[in-house]
């Protein structure tokens, strides 16, 4: 099981909880957290009852979608069909999409574990219920900040040259490096006179710097950007360099990923890198500026073979209750006779 952070911009908590999982207890994210004046309090082993409303959520999320999608594999070898290697198969944004299509059929769905004390027999949904404390308490206003989210970036310190900065083997330059080329920056520590520069691996056609003076933010983009049209990973561009320095020639980034999906397609790919990197690739939605990114996603959720929610709900409520031999809670409490039950929202 995982655990999900979720911040709200102007609403940050004082505690999150976690599991042990990596990437949880990384240096980024512990990092992000400090910089932001969170603590992490990691939950303790084998003991679901430490998050769960997020664990009750997963196996909700399973039961009533993912085992009912084609090519699930399921938990352990006990739940998965016969050949599901050889049935079709979803990509990560077309996943999502399903995903975001059912939890907004889940937020309408009644839940046992909602109602109102004064309407005791009548069973509300998560949208009714928050509606309800709306009406109750009104809407809560706090303030937004847009800069909020480059605190979740990675940071690279830097020197600024009068060229602009170096990242990865990368340059990068704009104008509100202006004022800083080679001077030091006020930081001090491991990294003195350097200066943050905020890094996205996901899209590094463009680095962010904030000026100390005026605690602006600034574009720096990266020289080789012009002829990119969507977003480029750090793992695409240590391919392009990777490839520049093999053939000893400077390889334009944009047609040399066109080369890997076209050999990718015809099967030309012998390592396992290059198939890993094209494979992610490939997965990435086409930039289409005629096209919304909300068509985008209506037209991934409903693709041939999405289980129909709402048919599969009715059957569900229906039919007989069965038993889950997989859910963590009732092993737990089968280890754990003694511990006090913890009530969480059923269906």
């Amino acid at each position: 099981m995982t655990s999900s952070i979720t911040l709200a911009i102007g609403a940050l908590p004082d505690t999150i909880v976690v599991d042990h999982g990596k990437v949880y207890l990384s240096q980024h994210t512990k990092a992000v957290c400090h910089r932001l004046g969170i603590n992490i309090q990691p939950a303790i082993p084998h003991k679901p009852t430490d998050k769960p409303t997020i664990e009750r959520f997963f196996r909700t999320l399973r039961q009533q979608l993912l085992e009912h999608l084609t090519a699930y594999k399921g938990p352990d070898i006990y739940s998965r069909g016969k050949d599901v290697e050889n049935e079709a198969f979803y990509y990560v944004t077309e996943l999502e999409a399903i995903i975001r299509e059912w939890v907004g059929i889940y937020h309408h769905t009644p839940h046992q574990g909602l109602c109102d004390p004064r309407l005791p027999h009548v069973e509300l949904s998560p949208a009714e219920m928050f509606a309800r404390g709306m009406a109750a308490a009104g809407v809560l206003r706090l303030p937004a900040s847009q800069d909020l989210r480059m605190e979740f970036l990675d940071v690279a310190w830097r020197t600024i040259q009068h060229y602009g900065v170096e990242v990865d083997g990368r340059r990068y330059d704009g104008p509100g490096l202006n004022l800083h080329r080679g001077t030091k920056s006020p930081y001090g520590g491991a990294h003195a006179g350097r200066w943050p520069i905020m890094v996205d691996h996901d899209d590094v056609r463009t680095v962010y710097f904030r000026d100390p003076d005026t605690q602006t933010w600034h574009d720096l983009t990266w020289e080789h950007a012009a002829g990119l049209d969507g977003p480029f990973s750090a793992e695409a561009a240590d391919y392009t360099r990777r490839l520049s320095l093999d053939t000893d020639r400077h390889v334009d980034p944009g047609a040399a990923l066109a080369d890997l999906l076209a050999r990718y397609s015809k099967g030309a790919l012998t390592s396992r890198r290059e198939q890993n990197l094209a494979r992610r690739l490939a997965a990435q939605p086409t930039s289409n500026p005629s096209t919304t990114t909300a068509q985008s996603a209506a037209d991934a959720a409903s693709t041939p073979g999405v289980v129909d929610l709402l048919a599969h709900l009715e059957r569900r409520s229906a039919g007989p209750q069965v038993a889950d031999d997989l859910d963590v809670f009732e092993q737990y409490y089968a280890e754990h006779p003694d511990q006090e039950a913890f009530e969480v929202f059923e269906e």
